[in-house]
């Protein structure tokens, strides 16, 4: 009977946490529409990332599984799904120098593995995250040859300094802003904290550590002023103000069981993949609301909004819904 009462009142508080999310007569602007399964891989690796492809001449698509890199036309066709890199394939196993290619005289450390966050820096190179190798590597996609851009694979901490002394602690995702193409920033996530990396000399710095819990993924706001962080039960913008400093503001809009991937759609609506519900969370940050999008999704864990459409990767599959106004 105990038991009975005790279930009954977990069920009550999730219920008035769902509720207590939307503030009455306010609704998000948007909604999303009738799922679509895009792609649905032969094995159930989770989709970590998905991002458009920079070299593609037709609209295609890179996605990251946790074990290897895969670009895929604009049809999500089976045919085009083609392994760029990853484990027992692509460039050798090893790491090297900042700027200097992994060649015989440098040996195999590791197979590539935990390739959770990536981005492209232009149409040749790749910016990986390796999460259990502690460190950032590049990878010239044309040559097939790879390097450590930035901290020390195989060592993790919170230490800043160019490679072979900064330190990472399970790194999971990065952004890039083409405005500035000699920095990165980086969702360090067992630190706590967002780190950012100077591309030339692969020198890493603390940005933020307080107002940081667990950080998943980061992306840069539509209109490149800020970044959006995903924690682990919310979302959070680091700012840059004139002087360079950088500030946290939280948006406790919404309780996340397990945030993820995330993306401003347009100014001031945010979508965050929320993993443990199995679900998207829609932000209105304008009007302090938020929703789930209730798209009966299997443990998403990235987002990508394209041409009018969600795009989500969860586990063993691709889907897309559109973005619908309310």
């Amino acid at each position: 009977m105990q038991a009975s009462v005790f279930s009954l009142v977990l069920v009550l508080n999730f219920l008035l946490l769902e509720v207590s999310s939307v503030p009455f007569g306010s609704q998000v602007r948007s909604k999303l529409g009738e799922k679509k399964l895009d792609l649905e891989l032969p094995y159930q690796n989770n989709v970590f990332k998905i991002q458009k492809d920079l070299a593609s001449a037709t609209g295609g698509f890179l996605y990251s599984d946790g074990f290897a890199i895969y670009s895929i036309d604009a049809n999500f066709s089976s045919a085009s799904n083609t392994k760029l890199l990853g484990r027992n394939n692509g460039p050798r196993s090893g790491y090297a120098p900042v700027g200097q290619p992994v060649s015989d005289d440098v040996p195999p450390v590791n197979d590539l593995y935990a390739l959770a966050g990536f981005v492209q820096l232009d149409t040749d190179t790749i910016v990986i995250v390796s999460i259990y190798q502690h460190c950032i590597l590049g990878l010239n996609s044309t040559t097939s040859e790879y390097y450590v851009i930035a901290g020390t694979c195989g060592s993790s901490g919170l230490v800043d300094g160019p490679p072979g002394t900064g330190r990472f602690f399970q790194p999971s995702d990065v952004a890039y802003n083409v405005a500035d193409k000699n920095v990165i920033y980086v969702s360090d996530k067992s630190n706590n904290a967002v780190r950012k990396v100077t591309l030339d000399t692969g020198k890493v710095t603390t940005v933020v550590t307080e107002g940081i819990y667990q950080p998943t993924a980061i992306s840069w706001s539509f209109d490149r002023s800020f970044l959006l962080v995903s924690n682990m039960h919310n979302v959070a913008k680091i700012i840059r103000d004139g002087d360079g400093n950088h500030s946290v503001q939280t948006l406790d809009i919404a309780v996340l069981s397990y945030g993820f991937g995330v993306v401003e759609i347009e100014p001031g609506l945010i979508a965050v993949a929320d993993t443990a519900k199995q679900d998207i969370q829609l932000l209105d940050v304008d009007s302090g609301v938020s929703e789930r999008a209730r798209c009966s999704l299997v443990f998403p864990f990235s987002v990508l909004y394209n041409s009018g459409r969600l795009y989500m990767g969860e586990s063993g599959a691709i889907s897309s819904a559109p973005l619908i106004r309310n």
